[in-house]
């Protein structure tokens, strides 16, 4: 019992000094000056793919008509002719006639992820070689192109990332995505790309050369993956090509999610990370503290596992506060321990989950994850057609 007590303590108490870090690790990116302006702005196409009307997508996507820069091009574009999204696009595209754009519907597919066959279709109209991959979901400010290209330009090439933050989250799942998002999520990739160096996406916002995208096999070869973002940094680095993190912040708009929502994507995503690197994934472990803690208090019912579980609360709902006041994030302070027990309460029981299942039901059809988040289809639904997606394109937007 005295070894049980001691091991989870220490569990605990390393837990949350690997939140510290990544909680530094995020203040370092967001607080780094900014690189120097380029000699010159080269002209950049940005692919926004749609799927669905996500939470304000028309102020998401006039912020993007809206950036100050030179020249861009918006390259637009649904898989189906009735998504809401497709004539949304059209009306906000035409109050600005100044910006060249184009507006499309295709259904072509180069595999089974439904973003990348997405953007695979809108690249085919892009008349310049500097892409900017743009979720619809995101929305920007008016410098955030020209700090992205400043990045790039600093690096030498390569791929360049935003950090974002989830804003706007209403409902049970809407609160918990963006204390995930904006503590664990970036917190964590930003401790990768600092300490460890080790190359990260995530693909809300990707800058990079049409030729360095067609020097890993273009869309073509990323359409075979769900972690698209990932593997694309990944075979980058490969190359010897750079991978840079941006602290500039752009908003993730997360509208109202159910817990049933938040849930259900949170345990695809954990599968998604098991299968892109295992080891990686056990050590998620380490990283709840209050889950271990909790855990810990229930099984061995002492006052000293008690006070443990409190501390660890309470270490918890201080690094989350503050680092949701850096990113000028504002809710109410008792919500923290509350937010924070449900979270660590969901990811700890997911984690379990993931670990021991690899398969997952969509639409009626049965898929599972190979390595490294290669998607292999099992069975289809009876009635689906032959050419049905198999992923909904939302549900990549949000990492777990």
């Amino acid at each position: 019992m005295i070894v049980f007590a001691s091991l989870s303590a220490f569990v605990v108490a390393l837990g949350l000094f690997l939140a510290l870090l990544m909680a530094l690790s995020q203040r370092g990116l967001l607080q780094a000056p900014p690189p120097p302006p380029p000699a010159d702005w080269p002209p950049v196409t940005i692919l926004k793919p749609l799927k669905g009307a996500d939470a304000d997508l028309k102020e998401n996507l006039r912020s993007i008509f809206r950036l100050d820069y030179p020249e861009i091009e918006v390259i637009l574009g649904t898989e189906e002719a009735t998504d809401p999204a497709l004539a949304l696009a059209q009306r906000v595209a035409a109050e600005f006639p100044q910006v060249r754009s184009v507006v499309l519907c295709s259904s072509a597919a180069i595999g089974f992820n439904p973003k990348v066959n997405n953007l695979s279709n809108l690249v085919l109209k892009a008349s310049h070689p500097l892409l900017l991959i743009s979720d619809s979901n995101i929305r920007v400010p008016a410098d955030y192109l020209k700090d992205l290209v400043a990045h790039r330009t600093r690096a030498g090439g390569g791929l360049v990332w935003s950090l974002f933050r989830g804003v706007q989250g209403r409902g049970i799942g809407g609160l918990l995505e963006s204390l995930q998002l904006n503590v664990a999520v970036m917190g964590g990739v930003s401790a990768l790309m600092r300490l460890l160096k080790i190359p990260c996406a995530v693909g809300k916002s990707m800058l990079l050369h049409r030729d360095e995208l067609e020097s890993i096999g273009g869309f073509r070869f990323l359409g075979q993956f769900l972690a698209e973002d990932q593997i694309c940094a990944e075979e980058l680095a490969r190359r010897g090509r750079p991978v840079v993190v941006t602290g500039h912040l752009i908003d993730n708009v997360l509208g109202r999610r159910s817990f049933r929502d938040f849930a259900g994507r949170h345990l695809r995503w954990a599968r998604l990370r098991r299968r892109v690197n295992l080891p990686g994934y056990v050590g998620e472990a380490l990283l709840n503290p209050v889950f271990v803690a909790v855990a810990s208090m229930l099984a061995l019912r002492t006052s000293d596992s008690a006070i443990v579980a409190g501390l660890a609360l309470l270490a918890a709902t201080v690094i989350n506060a503050s680092t949701e006041r850096l990113l000028d994030v504002r809710r109410p302070a008792w919500q923290y321990p509350l937010l924070e027990l449900a979270l660590s309460a969901v990811r700890g029981v997911l984690w379990f989950v993931a670990l021991v299942t690899g398969t997952v039901v969509w639409r009626g059809n049965v898929l599972a994850l190979g390595p490294r988040s290669r998607i292999e289809l099992k069975s289809r639904a009876p009635d689906a057609p032959a050419d049905a997606p198999l992923f909904d394109t939302r549900e990549r937007h949000a990492p777990a």
